[in-house]
């Protein structure tokens, strides 16, 4: 076989593989269009979620299914889910569907809005405690109470008892910067267990106010606490 046969049996060779790769493609192609048409999306558990508990990327994942077989209240986008807690436990492989979920912690109760360490604890307001019905969820206080120092005269004093407080709630309000209603008669406060301890000494043993703070200004600051002869020395 000379040079210029072997080329054009070389070129047989290469248009044959071209052609037959070209159809393997295309033949792939048909099978994923079949496969496109025959199935849906649908968002899945990647594994058992316990109740009550934000849901994170790495929990649930898009697979395709047969249609027909996708739940009416399932969601096709893992964004959709991600962020959101669950109301019951979901198994592994189960499609995720939007009435088990709480689209946020506020919905899902103040157990969720508490930051590790703290509790939540109600008091007793009115509008010239909560600063003319000002106050809102996720705002921060301070807090002053004034009460009888254990004298034999019993002298009126009041003392910045506690600082920078986070407002779970007001009245049945807890959506961060919602409007609480008029008639709110309780605050919900983000407290640790010895600040519970001081806010219910001051609540039962004398009165307290709140100091509506500014956002994002979280320092605290040092006082010395007043009686009527401290402000006549000062």
């Amino acid at each position: 076989m000379d040079g210029t046969s072997k080329r054009l049996a070389l070129l047989a060779i290469v248009c044959a593989l071209m052609v037959g790769l070209g159809g393997y493609m295309f033949l792939s192609n048909l099978e994923s269009m079949a496969i496109a048409k025959s199935t849906e999306e649908v968002v899945v558990a990647t594994k058992n979620i316990p109740a009550r508990v934000a849901i994170t990327p790495d929990m649930v994942t898009v697979v395709r299914i047969p249609i027909g077989t996708r739940h009416q209240s399932s969601v096709r986008h893992e964004s959709e889910v991600v962020g959101a807690f669950t109301i019951q436990p979901i198994i592994q492989g189960e499609q995720i569907i939007t009435p088990r979920l709480f689209a946020s912690a506020a919905q899902s109760g103040l157990s969720f809005l508490l930051n590790l360490g703290y509790r939540a604890m109600s008091i007793r307001i009115d509008e010239q405690i909560a600063v003319a019905n000002q106050v809102r969820p996720g705002d921060f206080v301070d807090i002053i109470v004034s009460y009888d120092l254990p004298t034999q005269e019993r002298t009126p004093a009041s003392s910045l008892v506690l600082q920078n407080i986070r407002v779970l709630a007001v009245g049945e309000a807890v959506t961060p910067g919602a409007t609480p209603s008029a008639a709110a008669e309780t605050m919900t406060l983000e407290v640790t267990p010895e600040q519970a301890e001081r806010l219910v000494w001051a609540e039962d043993y004398g009165k307290i106010r709140l100091l509506l703070r500014p956002v994002a200004d979280h320092l605290k600051v040092t006082t010395q606490g007043i009686t009527g002869q401290t402000i006549i020395e000062r």
